[in-house]
């Protein structure tokens, strides 16, 4: 199989990728990276000069493997940052939605009306933070 791209297309493979492999191994420890995730994203990258993109993506004799320049990987970090501030909002607010309903005297049993309530807390806790923020979250000692 052959696929063709434009210099356009591949520079938004490339972006794709990076994005990807970020997502899947930036939290990772080196022993624990998804490793063919890792060997894809060497592939890809190993394009790039081909495709005159080696101005953000350089090759390291010492380690044998492509790197995205700081330059490029501060273009995309407005895109990660977008996603991490989403991400911490609703796993925020879904945790604490998840702790309250454990802890109300009466757990619904159905699974649809456990469902419903759950997303009734979560949304009380969706609109304090989009109105305030962290401003009003206190961490008591018991």
């Amino acid at each position: 199989m052959k696929i063709n791209f434009t210099k356009k297309q591949f520079k938004h493979l490339l972006d794709l990728v990076h994005l990807g492999e970020w997502t899947a191994n930036s939290s990772r420890n080196p022993e624990q990276l998804i490793k063919e995730y890792e060997e894809l994203y060497q592939y890809i990258n190993s394009f790039a000069k081909d495709f005159g993109y080696d101005d953000i993506i350089t090759f390291e004799r010492d380690h044998n493997e492509y790197y995205p320049t700081q330059a490029y990987e501060n273009q995309l970090q407005p895109i990660i940052d977008v996603n991490d501030n989403d991400v911490f909002w609703n796993e925020l607010s879904s945790r604490l939605a998840e702790r309250d309903l454990a802890n109300e005297a009466v757990v619904p049993r159905d699974k649809d009306e456990r469902f419903k309530r759950l997303l009734e807390i979560e949304e009380r806790y969706e609109e304090e933070f989009e109105e305030n923020g962290l401003a009003r979250l206190v961490v008591r000692e018991d």
